[in-house]
């Protein structure tokens, strides 16, 4: 039997799992990581620590499983993108995306090219690789100058742990601040004016081109077999896509964690300028890129309301709100919701919105005030693709642990209007739509739709169709909706 491996490395955890040719799923396992916060906007997480979970579950793989080293074809990995990680003898700690330190950079950057977002197809904030690398220069100079190159994703260190190569993919390098999104290559122009050496930066590999050989170091320190080939890989929003099915124009996902996000597959660039905080990424096929619009009021809403509106007696409160949802009708008996508890990013950027009720009458009960906080992220989503929306057809998938709520999954249905799909083992998603660029290395597919039709459609998952009673009903609540915002924002400032 013949296996892919492959590691998906976030923020919270490192996933690594095998597949075989079937894309059936042998060995998950996960390691938790650290995370070290510092009072000015620190985040920061020890690439050694990603290293040491990678060799952890692939040992788990030959001592507990007897899986057989030379049965590993390849290995390819998922990683978290944005991350500034130096790549020299002595190993720093790598600057995580959330770090927020680079934002007087970010400012400086964008007032010394105002229209940088025309050719890296999105904007620099404090979270751009480009703006934390000018941060370094300043602060911590010599690190910078006695770096010999940075990488930017997760991934990318575990790439060259195993072999010596400095590498990204086009997903990753979209979000550094320094890769012109067409043409999918460094932009000198910007990176020279901003002071960044170029020989500094990684090398841009596609996903299914192979990185390097598995060294004889590595080989010793993991277990896997000498010169097994490792693939580039890709970021994480790459993989989170082909494994939400979204590889064509056209079809688009929804992934729903404590935050979440809308996305959209599209050819080519295409601006979106009313859109405020959307992101262009390359995607694994070429010409092709994932428009992300991300939302930062999701699952964590959902567990306010969980604890808000369901008693203390309850064991499972999960279970008592999805009964609350069940008892209240499409509509929520008249109560609308902005689910702004945390401001938001998109479509509209105001960290001051809060999150409000309207509509609350004597006959106001608590089911529909639980039911209106879900109507409402609903709406909120429904908002992100109706702007992202080319009028095209196309696959709708959910991913994400809120897509364990039945209630939920039927709502966004109704509120969509369209069939919405929600895969089983949607946790292992991501690590699934990494394996693609092995499998299309190969031979094992021939592109990234026919992996997609072949193992990620084809595998289990439940359909929710849209009530089109409900639909009906929802289009005209959702219209009144898209008021609440416009309307209190003068009492937000």
């Amino acid at each position: 039997m013949k296996y892919i491996a492959v590691f998906d490395i976030g923020t919270t955890s490192i996933k690594g799992v095998l597949l075989d040719k079937h894309a059936d799923l042998k060995g998950p396992y996960s390691v938790l990581l650290e995370t070290y916060t510092g009072p000015d906007g620190n985040v920061e997480q020890d690439p050694l620590d990603w290293w040491k979970g990678v060799k952890e579950m692939a040992w788990k793989w030959w001592n507990e499983l007897d899986i057989d080293p030379h049965h590993i074809s390849m290995i390819t990995f998922a990683g978290q993108m944005e991350d500034v990680i130096p790549i020299a003898d002595d190993v720093s700690r790598a600057i995580l995306y959330s770090d927020t330190r680079a934002s007087e950079e970010a400012e400086w950057i964008n007032q010394k090219f105002p229209t940088i977002h025309e050719i890296l197809g999105n904007t620099v904030s404090a979270s751009t690789p480009v703006a934390k690398l000018r941060w370094l220069e300043k602060h911590n100079l010599s690190l910078y100058q006695n770096t010999p190159h940075f990488v930017f994703s997760a991934k990318d260190f575990i790439i060259y742990k195993m072999t010596n190569s400095v590498v990204t993919d086009p997903t990753t390098g979209a979000t550094t601040g320094m890769m012109n999104l067409k043409k999918r290559q460094w932009e000198k122009r910007i990176i020279e004016s901003i002071g960044i050496e170029e020989t500094k930066l990684p090398k841009l590999l596609n996903a299914e081109n192979i990185a390097g050989y598995l060294s004889k170091d590595a080989a010793s320190e993991t277990g896997f077999c000498e010169n097994t080939p490792v693939l580039c890989g890709c970021g994480d929003a790459g993989a989170s896509s082909v494994g939400a099915s979204a590889v064509d124009q056209g079809d688009s996902y929804f992934y729903i964690g404590t935050t979440g996000w809308a996305a959209i597959i599209r050819e080519g660039v295409k601006e979106d300028s009313e859109i405020n905080g959307l992101f262009h990424l390359a995607h694994l096929p070429n010409d092709s890129t994932i428009s992300i619009a991300p939302l930062l009021n999701v699952g964590n809403v959902h567990r306010w309301a969980v604890r808000t509106f369901t008693g203390s007696e309850n064991t499972d409160r999960y279970d008592a709100f999805e009964n609350l949802l069940k008892t209240s009708k499409a509509g929520s008996n008249g109560l609308l919701f902005l689910p702004y508890l945390h401001g938001e990013r998109c479509p509209v950027r105001d960290s001051d919105a809060r999150g409000a009720f309207w509509g609350i009458g004597p006959n106001t009960e608590d089911s529909d005030f639980a039911r209106a906080v879900i109507e409402g992220i609903s709406f909120a989503l429904k908002q992100l693709i109706d702007l992202l929306n080319d009028n095209t057809s196309g696959n709708i998938t959910l991913i994400g642990g809120g897509s364990k709520s039945e209630s939920w999954c039927q709502i966004l249905a109704d509120c969509i209007g369209k069939p919405i799909r929600v895969p089983f083992e949607s946790e292992y998603m991501p690590a699934l739509g990494a394996s693609s660029s092995a499998f299309i290395k190969l031979g094992w597919a021939k592109d990234y739709s026919d992996f997609s039709r072949h193992f990620i459609m084809s595998a289990d998952a439940s359909v929710y169709r849209p009530n089109m009673d409900n639909f009906v009903k929802y289009k005209e609540i959702y219209n009144r909706y898209l008021k609440m915002y416009p309307a209190l924002k003068g009492i937000y400032s």
